[in-house]
């Protein structure tokens, strides 16, 4: 990408956000300058601190979301007011919410429920939920997207299904501002230097690893455990109480190593090992 920038062009790499922060990370800790390029980044949540990762180094990002199963579902606007949002793509699949509709149907009241439209679609859905989440709403932007008549806009997109590990169910948006916001706050680092694995102890008992990238530097292991609980304990009564029983039980081990990527090169929040 620097060669690319140094001889004049413009170098746009199309990657997972975890792995656009990771090589921004390198260029950073390098002394290298990558003003003027882009990147198109997508399979994972594009956050306030990732965005914050990649430009720091002085290149720009846009998000672009998809499915296997509905296929590509918008791509970024160009002149966000969130770091992921995206223009949705109306002509190839529908989408509504549910609203107030949670009571009765188990969603989100922010759900997205897709309806594929064309004859082409690989899967013919109706009203289905992938487990995401986002805000959808109506704007002007003046970005070249809306030009092509693309005026609806999806903004923070997540997953509202529960994540569980050892026991204890949490919001993936509960994971990701302790890994990202809570934890580099107190001990340094950004995202992607902190993960949970679980895993399972010889003699059956759930075991969660808290992996701190080695660069993160020097820290007390007790106090980053401690940081920890308290934070994703916060909350109503049933998560103060699961939280106090990983504290007694000491399921949470510190470990001080790269967080794993899985097969296709993500560095998932949680990651369940074997």
């Amino acid at each position: 990408m620097l060669d690319v920038l140094r001889n004049g062009r413009t170098p746009h790499l199309k990657t997972y956000a975890s792995s656009a922060v990771r090589l921004c990370q390198a260029a950073l800790a390098a002394g290298l300058d990558l003003h003027g390029a882009k990147f198109t980044v997508t399979g994972e949540p594009v956050t306030e601190a990732r965005l914050a990762a990649i430009q720091r180094v002085g290149a720009e990002a846009v998000a672009r979301c998809g499915t296997s199963e509905a296929g590509v579902i918008g791509s970024g606007c160009l002149a966000p007011e969130a770091t992921d949002e995206l223009h949705f793509y109306h002509d190839l699949n529908a989408m509504i919410q549910p609203g107030d509709l949670r009571e009765v149907n188990g969603l989100s009241p922010r759900s997205l429920l897709i309806t594929s439209l064309r004859p082409a679609a690989r899967l013919i859905l109706l009203n289905v939920s992938l487990g995401d989440e986002a805000h959808m709403i109506e704007r002007t932007c003046g970005c070249p997207m809306e030009a092509f008549g693309w005026t609806t806009h999806i903004h923070t997109l997540r997953s509202f299904e529960k994540l569980t590990a050892a026991g204890m169910t949490f919001l993936d948006t509960d994971v990701i501002r302790v890994l990202e916001e809570v934890l580099p706050a107190h001990f340094g680092g950004g995202p992607t230097r902190y993960q949970l694995v679980e895993q399972e102890a010889a003699d059956g008992r759930p075991r969660l690893r808290l992996l701190v990238h080695p660069t993160v530097g020097p820290l007390d292991a007790d106090a980053v455990a401690d940081v920890f609980l308290t934070a994703i304990g916060y909350g109503s009564g049933v998560e103060r109480v699961m939280g106090l029983l990983w504290r007694q039980a000491r399921i949470v081990e510190v470990v001080r190593r790269a967080p794993l990527t899985n097969a296709s090169g993500k560095i998932l929040h949680l990651h369940l090992g074997t």
